[in-house]
């Protein structure tokens, strides 16, 4: 019984990049908000923040591969690529589903593969009375501990925190055991949620 009880309870991780990794595309913020028809990069900067679908402003495009993955590096099936997640074709039929209520998918031709930027639209709710800010020289500089309410991640897959900011994503144990069991690899999931590195 007491396993069955420890089997639904989701755990947070977070996302970070294989060490000693490259992002996938050889694409930058200023092409990226090109395609977005966002001359003055005030959307894509502000994005992350503001959860504004791109969707709508997205036209499907084409960018090279990275020098190092044209070099013979292994294709990762999901990478990171800044604020976003990168899925290969394979990675996107699996995970569609479960990320379809999180957050949207950009179409992107790397190279000759077609891929996925996966943008996320979601924030979790933090535990206030356990997430503790971190404060340097008296100013506010990220968390030293971070919580996530249960019943704020038990439905989610990829999320974000607000404390910790738009910058950093997360993932359940239920998008790591989908990971875990197709064998994907390019990312890493690392239970310290408020660490740096």
């Amino acid at each position: 019984m007491e396993n069955d009880v420890m089997e639904q309870v989701i755990v947070a991780y977070r996302i970070k990049p294989v060490e000693n990794s490259y992002e996938v595309p050889s694409l930058d913020l200023f092409r990226f908000a090109e395609i977005l028809g966002d001359e003055g990069l005030s959307l894509v900067r502000r994005q992350a923040r503001t959860n504004e679908s791109l969707l709508e402003r997205w036209t499907p495009s084409r960018c090279e591969l990275a020098d190092e993955y044209k070099d013979g590096l292994p294709v990762p099936d999901v990478s990171l690529w800044g604020k976003y997640l990168i899925l290969s074709e394979e990675a996107f039929n699996v995970f569609e589903s479960m990320l379809s209520k999180d957050g949207e998918f950009l179409p992107l031709q790397v190279g000759f593969m077609q891929m996925y930027i996966f943008v996320p639209l979601q924030f979790a709710e933090e535990d206030k009375s356990k997430t503790l800010k971190r404060y340097e020289d008296g100013f506010e500089c990220g968390v030293e501990t971070l919580v996530f309410e249960q019943a704020s991640i038990d439905s989610k897959a990829v999320f974000k925190s607000k404390m910790y900011g738009p910058h950093g994503l997360f993932a359940t144990s239920t998008f790591k055991a989908l990971f875990d069991k197709h064998g994907f690899f390019g990312i890493e999931f690392d239970r310290d949620l408020p660490g740096i590195f």
